[in-house]
């Protein structure tokens, strides 16, 4: 494997160990740092969890007060007991705002071993506070992760799929509060769990789900994260947001959501075919230590949302679009603290010049701005597509056609001339973005965080954003972004001015190397596979949760840049 350095960031990703014992690093688990002379302090990567075979390690977040919550994501059906089914849960015994300087790694397990079963943390203890399908003393007649209709008397599917973890407290210190937990499914869903802490441990008061039937349902609840007043952020990952032609087409059954999707967001509407341009937004959940309410955020666009992040001036967000082909967006609001209006904006990319290696090359960005709106304007433009069903599909309206019953290629055309309306820029997010000239190439653009007291004191002046893998659109010979192939990933990081419009992205933690015929991991074990949610620390090191098949056993990581 090739030792990868960042000239731009003078950071040093992290080979494997192999490699760094001819080096003359250590082999051993705990991973060692490769020097960077012209650095104070080496980067280094530790491994500090394994989860077990099968889950993805999701939901990553950070509370106010050094608190560390994570989920295990569908985890093998053929683990023993408990261990197969998804959990919600807590690292405790842990103040993650103080984090010792050097970390014992924790192990590769054997895929063989116990170990590979169960979760494995380098410091205190793993809590389950919930399993898919508890009922919490009847808090969730249907079971955590249960789907239920709008009603609220039948459940229409179970989940294994919790992502998005929010702790929001409900007093001083935090030791009490809710966790809300967002659930990946078509329809979506989110819990809410009411936690206090006794010692080291939580102990679970109560259960609710959040009733979405306010804003018709909600679909494929991903990452998030808190806004700066204090309300979880849900984000719906719309893959098929650009596929808008194909939402009424029965045939179509291979989508995420697919139509069969579909049909089960009619079942939770209770019989109304569902329209499209009401899926694929960020949701805030208001009053979140009462009684939840969602608001759909239109004006922060409509496509496969990984996560929003708001800048400390709470105004600025950043996007992030989960696929292939995609797009990557800032919305500024009008009014600080109020997303309901505001100016979206598309990123369009330029590489460093001459520099291929997806190890080293960067890009400035600037951005094309795509419209400006309100909620309540984009609401009364998606309204006027109510009442389409199957019945309207035009002929031909099938994959590859550009007949639809929603927006057309015509529609887009205009709009990007200036001729059109708006409020398309808001529903059909990537089109326009791609109308209008922006860059649209990320492959698996995950999560996107800040440390928001470093980020508004200038202590940790970085963004950064997971990209699972570097392929596909980033890697074919046209467009804004041709680089190397990286099938393991890399993490982003974008200096924040003090305006927070960033205008510059690296990448600073390098995955690999890849091997596709190993029955083992594919990705080295050494180095991260596939990168999904992040976290940045009070002190500027990184956590890292894996959503990967290269890795037997997904990984959270402790990324500690160069120079700190």
């Amino acid at each position: 494997m090739n030792i990868e350095i960042n000239k731009k960031l003078l950071t040093v990703a992290i080979a494997s160990a192999t490699l760094l014992s001819a080096c003359g690093g250590s082999s051993s688990d705990e991973d060692s740092a490769v020097t960077n002379p012209a650095a104070s302090a080496p980067s280094t990567l530790t491994r500090i969890a394994t989860i077990p075979l099968g889950a993805e390690l999701t939901g990553i977040t950070k509370t106010d007060n050094g608190e560390l919550f994570f989920n295990l994501q569908h985890p093998s059906q053929t683990l023993p007991l408990d261990e197969s089914k998804a959990a919600v849960g807590a690292w405790i015994g842990v103040d993650f705002n103080n984090l010792p300087s050097t970390i014992n790694a924790v192990p590769v397990p054997d895929p063989t071993s116990a170990a590979a079963k169960t979760t494995q943390v380098a410091l205190g203890s793993y809590q389950v506070l919930g399993r898919e399908g508890d009922d919490f003393a009847g808090g969730l007649p249907f079971g955590l992760g249960a789907i239920p209709n709008a009603a609220n008397n039948a459940s229409i599917k179970q989940s294994n799929d919790p992502d998005f973890n929010a702790f929001i407290p409900s007093n001083i210190d935090g030791s009490e509060g809710y966790l809300f937990s967002a659930w990946e499914d078509r329809p979506g869903a989110m819990s809410r769990i009411s936690l206090s802490k006794a010692g080291n441990s939580w102990i679970i008061n109560d259960a609710l789900n959040v009733d979405f039937s306010g804003v018709k349902g909600t679909m494929i609840n991903c990452f998030g994260s808190i806004s700066p007043w204090g309300t979880p952020l849900t984000s719906e990952e719309n893959y098929e947001a650009e596929n808008t032609a194909l939402w009424n087409d029965p045939s179509y059954t291979g989508g995420y959501p697919s139509y069969p999707d579909v049909q089960n967001i009619k079942d939770y509407l209770g019989g109304t075919f569902p329209n499209p341009y009401d899926y694929g937004y960020i949701v805030e959940i208001t009053d979140p230590t009462g009684t939840p309410t969602p608001q759909k955020r239109f004006t922060l666009g409509r496509l496969a949302h990984e996560n929003p992040i708001i800048m400390p001036d709470e105004k600025t967000v950043y996007l992030t679009d989960d696929g292939s082909f995609k797009g990557f967006y800032k919305f500024v609001a009008t009014t600080a603290g109020d997303l309901s209006a505001g100016t979206l904006y598309a990123a369009k990319l330029t590489q460093d010049a001459g520099i291929t290696d997806s190890a080293d090359a960067g890009f400035d960005i600037s951005w094309i701005e795509l419209g400006s709106s309100t909620d309540a304007n984009i609401e009364t433009f998606i309204d006027q597509y109510d009442g389409i069903d199957e019945t309207d599909l035009g002929v031909g309206s099938v994959s590859g056609s550009t007949a639809t019953s929603y927006v057309t290629d015509a529609d887009i055309s205009a709009y990007a001339a200036g001729t059109g309306d708006e409020e398309i820029a808001f529903v059909e997010t990537l089109r326009a973005a791609e109308a209008k000239g922006a860059t649209v190439e990320f492959n698996k653009m995950e999560g996107i965080n800040i440390n928001y007291d470093g980020a508004s004191d200038g202590s940790v002046p970085f963004m950064y954003v997971a990209m699972a893998e570097v392929r596909n659109g980033m890697t074919d010979a046209s467009g804004d972004i041709q680089v190397s192939e990286n099938r393991c990933g890399i993490v982003y990081r974008f200096p924040l001015p003090t305006d927070f419009n960033v205008n510059r992205m690296e990448p600073v933690v390098v995955g690999g190397a890849y091997d596709g015929t190993s029955t083992a991991d594919r990705c080295d074990s050494n180095a991260i596979a596939q990168p999904d949610n992040v976290a940045v620390l009070n002190d500027g090191r990184i956590l890292i949760g894996e959503d990967s098949s290269n890795h037997k056993n997904n990984m959270m990581w402790l990324f500690k840049p160069a120079g700190i």
